[in-house]
């Protein structure tokens, strides 16, 4: 059967990418693999969705044990089993609404469950089917890279994939890598009662966040009770009397090791290729199973593109979703389009949040030699004192000529919804007098992109809370 184009994948990056084929009328097919991840992909099936319903549930038990109102006499109890139970349920209530339901209703895209194989450059094939496109979309996403660690592949270590399927409480767990999804993980974990240890291989958490913001997150997790171990190089994994002892160098302190229950392994993505065929269609990818792909999107097949985590891009939702538009406007309008990535926001759902968009300082100081930079804590806004929640800094880097804002980051309460409003100031290049002459609501915890503005030329300790 022919089609305009095939799309292999069931995620972000697949469905929006069918969509924007459906707004063009092109007769499309999605294939996907129901066994790898069912229709949704990463992010409602084992990513964004449940380890969010996860780290809300933790956040509330947590807020009812650790109330900072005298007033108040509030008392907690979890059930970490049932939580997962329920965060489950969710997600197929997610996944139905979002992704079953939207498809059924397409006129111009048909759906086949089964693993795709790329036959030839034109061509996909399944064990009921064979099918032949004009253009073809690789949208197949990434999954955990396990490190090539001795014993490892001996442990039942436990994925994204299949942390969500625990039917009981481990009473204690180790976590293997230091970014957003260890991070989120630790504290789902450690706010139900479980002792977490976390081992991450470079010097410190979020190796691809500001490095300021990345310490002040260490630190406060660290005081909620989460041990962090950073700048350590895994030797071996095994199972002895029931639990798992990973054997590790620590820089500077020579071996050591950490036993628990479980192990979630988190050290990163490889990309969903190796059983795709892509060589009998000429397709490149990169060592970790990554599509390599042009700023278009268009892979080493002037017909074949690729969006989403398949390319190792920003592995974000928003991410692929864009990607996966852009890939069909790209095939089908003969254009170039391309993502500006540094004004694509991104966070870390840890209590304080974490959210970053533009450049940081030391990429700022790498590329130019100079920086412009302030950071002030959340002190200074009456939002977060009244809340009784001024755990939090933000920094933000303005051009050192025009003062326009090039980068923000920040940790604290609700810093996911923060962020947006630097992302548009970034967009449109509004310099720090744009900012502070742009009326904000108060009290607020987004007046910290005005408070840290005003920094740059105003003493904030000297200014009532409500100068303008």
């Amino acid at each position: 059967m022919e089609y305009d184009l095939i799309i292999i994948g069931g995620g972000a990056a697949a469905f929006a990418a069918a969509h924007r084929a459906e707004r063009m009328q092109k007769k499309t097919l999605i294939i996907n693999d129901g066994n790898i991840l069912p229709l949704g992909g990463t992010c409602v099936n084992v990513g964004c969705i449940p380890s969010k319903i996860m780290l809300h549930q933790g956040s509330l038990l947590y807020q009812a044990m650790k109330n900072r109102f005298r007033a108040l006499s509030l008392s907690g109890g979890g059930d970490f089993v049932d939580a997962l139970s329920e965060t489950r349920e969710m997600v197929k209530g997610f996944q139905e609404k979002n992704y079953i339901n939207v498809i059924q209703a397409q006129e111009y895209v048909d759906f086949h469950e089964g693993h795709a194989r790329l036959k030839d450059p034109h061509t996909v094939v399944t064990a009921r089917a064979e099918f032949t496109g004009r253009y073809i979309l690789i949208a197949t996403g990434a999954s955990t890279f396990v490190p090539p660690v001795e014993g490892i592949a001996e442990i039942d270590y436990l994925t994204n994939r299949t942390v969500f399927d625990l039917t009981e409480k481990p009473e204690s767990i180790i976590i293997l890598g230091g970014g957003p999804e260890a991070m989120e993980f630790a504290q789902i974990f450690h706010r139900f009662g479980i002792k977490t240890t976390v081992i991450q291989r470079s010097n410190r958490i979020l190796t691809k966040f500001d490095n300021m913001i990345a310490n002040k997150l260490h630190e406060y997790l660290a005081d909620e009770g989460i041990r962090i171990i950073t700048d350590t190089k895994l030797l071996r994994a095994e199972e002895k009397n029931g639990r798992i002892e990973i054997t590790f160098e620590k820089k500077g302190e020579g071996i050591k090791s950490a036993k628990a229950e479980k192990v979630l392994v988190a050290t990163g993505l490889r990309g969903n290729t190796d059983t795709l065929s892509v060589e009998n269609a000429g397709v490149e990818r990169d060592e970790k199973g990554f599509v390599k792909v042009t700023g278009s999107l268009r892979t080493s097949q002037p017909h074949i593109y690729a969006a989403g985590d398949v390319t190792g891009i920003m592995p974000l939702e928003t991410v692929a979703a864009k990607q996966g538009s852009l890939a069909v406007q790209n095939m089908f309008g003969e254009t170039k389009k391309t993502i500006d990535y540094n004004v694509v926001p991104r966070a870390v759902f840890t209590s304080p949040e974490v959210a970053s968009v533009g450049l940081t300082e030391e990429e700022y100081m790498k590329k130019y030699n100079v920086c412009l930079c302030r950071t002030i804590s959340f002190d200074h806004l009456e939002r977060a004192a009244l809340m009784k929640e001024t755990r939090g800094i933000i920094r933000m880097v303005v051009h050192p000529e025009t003062k326009e804002v090039v980068g923000v980051h920040l940790v604290g309460p609700h810093a996911s919804e923060i962020i947006t409003t630097a992302t548009y100031a970034i967009r449109n290049r509004m310099t720090i007098y744009d900012i502070r002459d742009t009326a904000h609501v108060f009290p607020t915890l987004s007046e910290a992109i005005k408070k840290v503005a005003q920094s740059f030329d105003e003493d904030l300790g000297k200014m009532a809370c409500c100068v303008e």
